[in-house]
């Protein structure tokens, strides 16, 4: 049994990991969370107990995030290749403390810009990838998320939101105003959760406030993270076009894509994956779910991880 919340060094670095198992015989599962910042070792046990039974499953508060925030974390020189190398040493790191050849990558959003890049460029040490909610082109999604919120606000005859995205005009925003009603009205119309609106209280501090791996110091931490790297990444993400970076893995690749999504639009993830060349590829729809389809339907998650466990083990 491995229960075990430490400290790591990556590339000069000092993180967070949060290791748990019932078997150290179980294959490594890493997962990369999203935001920028949006660390989760506060919440993963509530979610993901279950995948304990299967794997040895490692949290990892990234760089700058949750538990790993530093404040000298602005002069750190961070880019997008930077983290990629992060995953890269830890993924070195875990390889060898448990004595495993490989590891099943896991990658949400931001975690999917990170897991994508780390698959291409480091495929010797993943037995697959596995994207939820994949970020492909943040331009093009943001403007398929535009147009759906016409759509929306017109047929619900929401004046009131639809005359503000027009004054707004598409993306991209370079006003953090801008950006804010475009991500309120994407969150009312379900773009995050299907089934309800995010909220602070609910869905982040309540949960923290109730955690044994998170102090007071980590929230505050969580919120000083995310609002930095939101910010600081921003304009680096835009550049990303994964139908022309990566248009081939030498991993296996499985794409979890919630039907509501519109933060990372199921749409452009479908035609990532009919481009996409490598070993094996599926494409998995969740029903009634949005971009954090694996926190609305752990269930189902949990079952589409074993369902890949079983293929390759």
């Amino acid at each position: 049994m491995i229960n075990s919340l430490e400290i790591v060094h990556l590339n000069e670095s000092k993180q967070w990991v949060y290791i748990r198992s019932k078997s150290e015989g179980n294959p490594l599962l890493l997962f990369l969370h999203g935001g920028p910042g949006a660390a989760q070792i506060y919440c993963t046990r509530k979610y993901f107990q279950e995948l304990e039974n299967h794997f040895i499953v490692v949290d990892w508060d990234q760089r700058g995030s949750g538990k790993s925030y530093d404040k000298k974390i602005a002069s750190d020189n961070l880019s997008i290749g930077q983290y990629v190398e992060d995953v890269k040493a830890l993924a070195e790191m875990l390889k060898k403390r448990f004595n495993k050849e490989k590891i099943y990558l896991v990658g949400h959003s931001w975690g999917s810009v990170i897991g994508l890049l780390a698959a291409q460029q480091y495929p010797q040490h993943f037995k697959c990838y596995i994207g939820i909610g994949q970020v492909v082109n943040m331009l093009e999604g943001e403007k398929r998320g535009y147009s759906f919120l016409l759509e929306q606000t017109r047929a619900m005859n929401d004046r009131s939101t639809y005359k503000k995205l027009l004054k707004i005009g598409p993306p991209p925003y370079s006003s953090f105003y801008k950006t804010a009603i475009f991500r309120q009205a994407l969150d009312r119309y379900g773009g995050y959760q299907y089934q309800k609106t995010t909220s602070v209280w609910n869905d982040y501090l309540k949960e923290m406030l109730a955690s044994k791996e998170y102090s007071l110091s980590d929230i505050i931490n969580w919120f000083k993270g995310t609002n930095f790297l939101v910010k600081y990444f921003r304009d680096e993400l835009l550049t990303v076009d994964f139908m022309e970076q990566v248009k081939d893995l030498d991993v296996p690749v499985y794409f979890l894509a919630g039907s509501y999504d519109y933060i990372t639009p199921s749409s452009l993830v479908e035609e990532l994956y009919e481009r996409m060349e490598c070993p094996l590829k599926k494409m998995i729809f969740f029903e009634n779910a949005a971009h954090d389809l694996h926190f609305e339907k752990p269930q189902q998650f949990l079952e589409v991880c074993l369902e890949v466990l079983e293929r390759h083990e």
